[in-house]
């Protein structure tokens, strides 16, 4: 990376400088720099920025110039870097702690600093250059500041001073919404944070960061030297949603002695995971070289809130000059087009040619980590070289140091306005399919069945896990001029309790099944409610333009609720190619969602044992972790969601004809949201996870058969599937079955006591045209070893009639008739042409060929559209 001079405007003396920090500017998008200032008795505050304009200035309450030296640079057409100076009046300002709400939802800065009654904030308004509110926080210590920060834990900003005082270092917490302009500080919102000791004429310094995985809230890192002289850090920040004190090193110097007590610290992602890491550095005397930079990477370990080093390295200036004699600073953030891997190093020393004419070099460059090892490059007895050194300035031997932020001046970042939040109840996701074991109601002996995890009370090996997640809309897209593994490097450091898919989770369950039934498929269904916030983008990176939304899904419920109810329920549009209790339909079906090419990363046991369906003892298969595939195991499957309706899911499968509602989010909105980026939802599975099938008998071996199970994972849906397939079929079922027999399916046919739910078919389906009529769609299966060579089906409009519970052939005028060539143990789709009318119709078909005549012809309905069926108030199926 080439490191340059873009810019350079005047600036005070640097011993006027008390403190500095970068604030993000919530108008602009941009971040700006500011300074707090004391000259003689006065304090200023100054703020570094670009603007389109080439000064800028500070108003008095009368409306007048009030700034001072306004420096003013070039960066760009259009673009001018400024500094504004704002007269303060109030002397007690030592720190600028960010930008932050009050209780008002003002916006303001937030300033703090010490007087002879403890620890002072106050509220400044940029637009009018004047301190608006005060506070003093009750019980503070009194000392010299430390600094102030604002950090963020859920969608609460807080405040956090730190004052030395009495030889340690005093953290106190205020909520900024407890800031309340005119209002007393309760003394009750002030939290204490346990002290640290320090040791005498120790400098502290501190920084922000994001330590936790799967997190977004902030912690404080603080660095000094301990009364021992050894430095230590220490990370404050928050512990069930109170602050709290995280954890307290020591750091090990042991291999590069530092030359004061001066440490500066740094957090960053390094190896890009979701969670920062820590650096921090000092000045050192390492390899005959006075002034080196030595630096120490930390990782927290947050199973057991500890600290641990990863790497250490030494490095120098060009040709070994000192990096790190006059003064040393760090600083990490998004450099050029992509996250950096590294941290970046500004130095002031120098060679003995500058030396000699009483200079100091300020150097600038990047020390780099690798992300997959967490290291920093290897490093001799005597220091490396700093990689990417640059010289970028020269000062004086004497000076007290230099000053240096990594600060986004441009507002290359994404921008969010305020959010608009919508509630969603009982949100239904498809956890699992179940299909019920093959066999045939004619020559069935013993039923047969399907077990999980030997017990009939509940699954231990699989879980479901409930996510946080975000989705950019459509028409966002790449126009945000920023990748998307950048996106979701910064979204992590955003409102909120984190992105991450799946470890910052919500909750997690066992899927709780029960034996399942030998006469209809089930399913396994959760219902969570979701609090949905929608962000619109108020500024794309690279660009002033507006578009486009970010949602982010939260679950709302502490305990999902679990269903398994029967497939054919009136809610679920579910449509197989077989017929429960007919064997041979469940020949030349394919599995949905099933993709032979994935079979190593969908099958979740390995291989395909079959099993043998006699006359003797049932054939049993026990899946568990002998046979496991082990490629699946801890692995997740994120269940298909969608934004808009449940419509949408539909694409991903063949089972269904329609889903409840409340399976799709029906945001509503005229943003469009990519349903395959949305992930909250996932299944997961351990070695502990068994499922048993037993396959029954027959009580004449000529009937024999085998069943193949699959156990897999839906392609498209995400859900766990278990689906058959039957092969070898004995002699005996080509004798009884010999003749064509034209047949639809009908899932309800020995189910179900109602007349008109027992000749229920989606074998019957509507194919939409673009002229606005739609295709009535029959699919015939031929129950027989022999091809049908002409099948009949009549299509009419209406009602099935019925005579002593029977259904009888319609004598109204038919919608259509259609004749078509049915293969043996085939399906054929046949389409009758009709204009519908408003609202909802029955249709019903009948079907007949071969030896089976019209008189005996298969009578089934369907109703148009297909969802109408769940308000029809037929009887519930009850399992047999």
């Amino acid at each position: 990376m080439r490191i340059a001079v873009a810019d350079s405007i005047p600036f005070p003396a640097y011993g006027e400088v008390v403190a500095s920090t970068v604030v993000d500017d919530s108008r602009t998008g941009a971040q700006q720099v500011w300074f707090v200032r004391q000259v003689g008795g006065e304090v200023f505050l100054d703020r570094v920025s670009l603007s389109a304009t080439a000064t800028g200035t500070g108003q008095t309450a009368a409306g007048q110039t009030a700034a001072g030296q306004t420096g003013v640079g070039r960066t760009g057409a259009g673009q001018a870097l400024g500094r504004t100076t704002f007269p303060l009046g109030a002397s007690w300002v030592r720190s600028i702690a960010g930008e932050a709400a009050l209780a008002t939802k003002t916006q303001v800065v937030l300033v703090t600093g010490a007087s002879d009654q403890g620890v002072v904030v106050g509220a400044f308004d940029a637009s009018s250059g004047r301190l608006t509110s005060t506070w003093t926080l009750p019980g503070s210590p009194l000392g010299s500041l430390v600094g102030s920060w604002i950090l963020v834990q859920d969608f609460t900003t807080w405040l956090f001073v730190t004052v030395r005082a009495a030889g340690a270092l005093s953290t106190l917490a205020v909520p900024t919404t407890a800031l309340s302009p005119g209002q007393q500080l309760p003394a009750a919102d002030v939290h204490h944070l346990p002290r640290v000791d320090v040791a005498t004429g120790s400098s502290a310094d501190a920084t922000l960061g994001r330590m936790l995985p799967g997190s977004a809230g902030s912690q404080l890192i603080l660095a000094a030297a301990g009364p021992s002289g050894a430095p230590f850090v220490v990370m404050q920040g928050f512990d069930a949603g109170k602050p709290a004190q995280r954890a307290v090193a020591v750091i090990d110097t042991a291999f590069a002695k530092p030359r004061s007590g001066q440490y500066r610290l740094t957090c960053a992602d390094l190896d890009n995971n979701g969670q920062e890491e820590l650096v921090l550095a000092y000045p050192a005397d390492y390899g005959g070289v006075t002034g080196a930079a030595a630096f120490v990477l930390l990782r927290f370990d947050a199973q057991h809130s500890r600290w641990e080093a990863s790497s250490r390295y030494v490095a120098a200036g060009p040709g070994g000059a000192p990096l790190a004699s006059l003064d040393l600073r760090l600083g990490s953030g998004v450099l050029g087009d992509a996250v950096t891997s590294g941290v970046l190093v500004l130095g002031a020393g120098g060679d003995l040619a500058h030396i000699m004419k009483g200079e100091a070099q300020v150097f600038a460059g990047i020390v780099p980590v690798d992300p997959v090892t967490l290291r920093f490059p290897p490093y001799a007895e005597a220091p490396a070289t700093l990689p990417a050194v640059t010289q970028i300035g020269v000062t004086g031997l004497k000076a007290p140091g230099v000053l240096g932020s990594v600060v986004d001046l441009s507002g290359l970042s994404v921008t969010l306005g305020p959010p608009v939040l919508t509630q969603l109840s009982s949100r239904g996701q498809l956890l699992a399919i179940l299909q019920v074991p093959p066999f045939d109601r004619e020559t069935v002996s013993i039923a047969p069945s399907l077990t999980f995890s030997e017990s009939d009370n509940q699954v231990k090996g699989l879980s479901v896990t409930s996510s946080k997640d975000w989705v950019m809309s459509e028409d966002a897209g790449l126009s945000l001029g920023i990748s998307s593994s950048m996106l979701n490097f910064h979204l992590s450091k955003t409102y909120g309790h984190g992105f991450s898919h799946t470890e910052d989770n919500s909750t997690s369950m066992g899927v709780a099944i029960s034996r399942t039934p030998t006469q209809l498929d089930r399913l396994v269904t959760m219902s969570v409610d979701y609090s949905v916030w929608r962000y619109p983008i108020v500024r794309r990176s690279r660009g002033a333009e507006s578009g486009g939304t970010l949602m982010v899904v939260f679950p709302g419920s502490s305990i999902p609720v679990q269903g398994t109810p029967i497939a054919y329920d009136r809610q679920f549009g579910y449509r197989t190619g077989y017929e429960p209790g007919v064997l041979l339909s469940y020949l030349n079906v394919e599995l949905d969602g099933w993709d032979e090419t994935k079979q190593s990363e969908l099958l979740l046991f390995r291989p395909l044992v079959s099993l043998e369906v006699t006359n003797d003892q049932p054939d049993t298969n026990t899946y568990d972790r002998t046979d496991t595939n082990q490629g699946t195991v801890g692995k997740h499957y994120f269940v298909a969601t969608s934004a808009s309706s449940s419509a949408n899911l539909l694409m991903n499968t063949h089972l269904f004809s329609y889903l409840p509602a409340s399976f799709g989010f029906n945001l509503g909105s005229s943003e469009s949201y990519s349903d395959s980026a949305m992930e909250m939802t996932s299944l997961s599975r351990t070695e502990s996870l068994s499922i048993s099938v037993s396959g029954g008998t027959v009580p004449d071996a000529s009937f024999r058969y085998t069943v193949t199970p699959y156990i897999y994972q839906h392609a498209g849906l995400g859900a766990l599937v278990v689906a058959f397939k039957v092969g070898n079929l004995g002699p005996g079922w080509r004798s009884q079955y010999a003749q064509p027999y034209p047949m639809l399916i009908l899932p309800f046919r020995h189910q179900s006591k109602d007349p008109l739910e027992k000749i229920f078919s989606r074998s019957i389906s509507f194919d939409k045209q673009p002229d606005g009529t739609v295709h009535i769609v029959v699919e015939v299966f031929n129950h027989g070893f022999t091809d049908a060579e002409m099948v009949t089906v009549r299509v009419h409009l209406g009602e099935p009639k019925f005579e002593d519970g029977r259904p009888v052939i319609p004598a109204d005028t038919p919608i259509g008739e259609v004749q078509g060539r049915v293969v043996a143990l085939g399906r054929q789709r046949m389409r009758v042409t009709w204009t519908p009318p408003a609202g909802a119709a029955f249709i019903t078909a009948v079907v007949w060929g071969g030896p089976r005549t019209i008189d005996f012809a298969e009578v089934a309905w369907n109703i148009y559209p297909e969802s109408a069926f769940e308000g029809l108030g037929l009887p519930g199926i009850r399992d047999a």
